[in-house]
Formats: C-alpha cells, structure tokens, sequence
C-alpha cells in the first residue's frame, strides 16, 4: 500500500470516528463538514475509490478537448504562476500545465489515483505536489495559489457543494486570483438512480453504484460565480461550459 492510500485510509478513520459519537462531533460543525460527512457524499468517493483502484498504470494520453488550449492561454494572460488542479484524478490536467512552467499542486480524494499521477510526472522528470484531500480538509495559507483548475469535477457535487465549494476556494487565492472550470451535460442519459432534491443524481446500477451526477444549468452557474468577474463563458457541441473567472473587478 502506498503512503497516499495510507495517509487516505487513516483520515477516513478519523472522520467516521468523528461523526459516528455525537459526542466528538464539535457543537459547532460547517456546513461543508455536514455535507461532506453525508451517506451519499461518502457513496461517491468509494465509487472513486474502486474505479481508480482497477488502474493498474497511467494512462498518458491527453484528452482531445476543444477548449483545452484556452487554459494556458488564459493562465499566461493573467500572469498565473501557481496553479491547485482540483480533483485532479490521475494527474493529466497537472502534467499538461506542468509541462509549460507552471508551478502546480493536484489535489483528489482518491489516493491510487495521485499515485499514478506521481509515477507519470517521475517518467516526465516534472515536479508537481500531489495533495490527498478533499474540500474541507485541505489547509492551504491564503493567497497560496494565483489560480484553481477544475475540469468535469462540479458535476459530482449537489449544488450546495459546490456552493461551498467556491466560497473556501476564494480563501486559498490571491485577491484577483482565477478559476477555470469545464461544466459538462450529465445526467441526461438513460441509467439506475435516484434524485436528490436538488436534481442530483444517485446511481445505483453495479457498474456506477454511488457515482453522484448533476447538471448545473447556465443561470446556476451564474449564480456560483456571482461574486467572480466572469471573463468567458463557452459552450461547445456536447453541452459542456467552459468558465474562466476571477476574483475582483
């Protein structure tokens, strides 16, 4: 097992230790903590957990995406150094940017996951932080990163989530700092679930039992960002949206 499992395994103990005597949960417990500490939260990162571990070796091609050029690009534009790749799953976000001079930290909840990302930065010779972790018990200082990359990750959260989400990403940025994020159309297509109030999606067929889906309709996403200055707002064939935000005027 490797130190990232480890380390995974041992702050699941903790938090279940933590919730499970209500005695040791603190009077004072965020929201976030709640909801992170929910059945259904839980169900989607075990779902995570067993595909990434059927991973035996990365994969090391990227993916033919539209708008990927568009992030570099609009990192360089603003002058970006640090870059959080948020639910960075094996690491392919991470590598690309890494690759042109960024200096980049992945973070995920599934730990084999970030560990195949560490072997294929190590064949690249790059050097990239890869952080097990989730929302809430990431501890970065404030102001530690000049912009955060999310791609096809929001749409595994219901939307207070995500809501609070973007609130504790504001407090690791620097005062203009960026957001990118690619929004993708789920949840149409025909499968066993069910839905939340909040139109998430709960699937509970074998082969995505605890896999959480959500669409965020465009006024939804507005209403995320409204505290962001929106600088793009993209939607290709397939429904996706691209954002690119930041913090300030």
């Amino acid at each position: 097992m490797g130190n990232l499992a480890q380390v995974a395994i041992l702050r699941l103990l903790k938090s279940i230790e933590m919730t499970s005597d209500n005695s040791a949960t603190p009077a004072t417990t965020s929201k976030i903590d709640a909801l992170l500490s929910s059945e259904n939260y839980r169900n989607n990162i075990e779902f995570w957990n067993r595909a990434w571990n059927g991973v035996k070796t990365p994969y090391t091609q990227m993916p033919d995406l539209p708008y990927l050029p568009s992030i570099p690009a609009w990192l360089l534009e603003r002058k970006v150094e640090r870059v959080l790749d948020l639910g960075c799953g094996s690491g392919w976000l991470s590598i690309f940017l890494a690759r042109q001079g960024f200096k980049v930290t992945g973070i995920d909840v599934a730990a084999h996951a970030l560990e195949l990302g560490q072997q294929w930065a190590e064949q690249e010779n790059l050097t990239i932080q890869f952080d097990i972790g989730d929302i809430a018990t990431m501890d970065y200082a404030p102001g530690s990163f000049d912009a955060i990359v999310a791609n096809s990750i929001f749409e595994h959260f219901t939307y207070d989530l995500a809501e609070e989400t973007i609130a504790k990403l504001k407090t690791v940025l620097t005062p203009r700092g960026g957001f990118i994020g690619c929004f993708d159309k789920v949840g149409t297509g025909p499968g066993e679930y069910f839905e939340l109030a909040d139109g998430s999606h709960i699937y509970t067929d074998k082969a995505r039992q605890g896999m959480l889906l959500r669409y965020f309709p465009d006024k939804e996403l507005e209403k995320l960002f409204k505290d962001w200055t929106i600088t793009k707002f993209e939607e290709f064939g397939s429904g996706s949206r691209f954002v690119c935000a930041h913090l300030g005027k």
